[in-house]
């Protein structure tokens, strides 16, 4: 059977674009019930994800023409990095491995497959 495999983002590359939660702000919430009756609740800290992940817009497309969405990361440093396919061989169907680019397309040198890694999941 032929079909789309993915392999994704090296391990090195999920590091890169690593979230931890960061705290943002303290939320202190007010119920007004209906009858008037008013509730405080006890105040809850809010936390976000350290590196904004979101559909950059981008894709790929498989061999029976399915489009596939890419991601765009900006890192709490500021810079943003967009997955993008490294390579697709074949096997059985495209095997697409991803890696990361910068903002002008260049490609972030660490996130990148080896040639061994590649050749190993084929």
């Amino acid at each position: 059977m032929r079909c789309d495999q993915f392999m994704g983002l090296s391990e090195r590359a999920r590091k890169i674009v690593a979230s931890e939660p960061v705290f943002v702000c303290t939320e202190e919430t007010t119920r007004v019930y209906s009858d008037g009756r008013r509730e405080t609740l006890e105040p809850r800290e809010v936390f976000e994800p350290s590196v904004k992940t979101e559909k950059s817009g981008r894709f790929y497309q498989g061999m029976c023409g399915d489009k596939y969405s890419l991601d765009k990361y900006t890192l709490p440093d500021g810079r943003v990095m967009f997955e993008a396919v490294q390579d697709e061989p074949w096997s059985s169907g495209p095997v697409f491995f991803l890696a990361l680019q910068d903002e002008n397309g260049k490609w972030i040198p660490e996130s990148l497959w080896t040639e061994e890694e590649i050749q190993a999941y084929l």
